[in-house]
């Protein structure tokens, strides 16, 4: 006997209710919510990602050309025959180099400067640049620290290098100090 329905055995009729899948507007609120949260925390990462090349590239910049600087002093004072001028920001080495006498480091304009005799590439009235322009030297302090009967030259030196910072943003904030003697 054959009814009205022709379903497969096994299979019932729907309902009304089940018929009628969509969304309610609580359900939408939620997962709009949920997906707001998730979307807002992978905004937050990426920028700290960002920011972390940012300072991590600023923080490279002001080590690199606070070695270089230290690096090129400490140099150019162990192959000096003596020190002509000592002053707290400026020193005048002598040296057994013809062309390279007087060797002359200072700041100017927040630049570490060096130069060389009289002539040449860098002499001591045009001084060459050792600093980038991505950096400010606030700081570079000389003190004689030779024996007084002149047996042997030794100095002392401090200098800090601080990023450039035109917006005032932290993740361009560094900030570096480096002080030694050498004989």
């Amino acid at each position: 006997m054959k009814t009205g329905n022709s379903l497969p055995p096994g299979r019932k009729l729907k309902s009304a209710h089940q018929l009628n899948k969509g969304y309610t507007l609580i359900e939408l609120i939620l997962y709009v919510a949920l997906i707001s949260v998730f979307v807002s925390g992978a905004i937050y990462f990426a920028w700290d990602i960002i920011y972390g090349r940012v300072k991590s590239g600023v923080q490279q910049e002001v080590t690199q050309n606070l070695r270089h600087a230290s690096t090129r002093i400490i140099y150019e004072i162990r192959n000096a025959q003596g020190v002509n001028s000592i002053g707290p920001s400026l020193i005048s080495l002598a040296m057994t180099d013809s062309a390279r006498n007087p060797t002359a480091f200072d700041v100017y304009d927040g630049r570490l400067r060096i130069g060389f005799g009289s002539s040449g590439s860098c002499p001591t009235t045009s001084p060459c640049t050792l600093t980038s322009d991505e950096v400010t030297v606030t700081n570079l302090a000389f003190t004689d620290l030779s024996s007084s009967g002149g047996e042997s030259v030794n100095v002392q030196f401090t200098i800090t290098v601080e990023s450039n910072n035109p917006g005032g943003r932290q993740e361009w904030e560094k900030t570096q100090t480096y002080t030694t003697s050498v004989e």
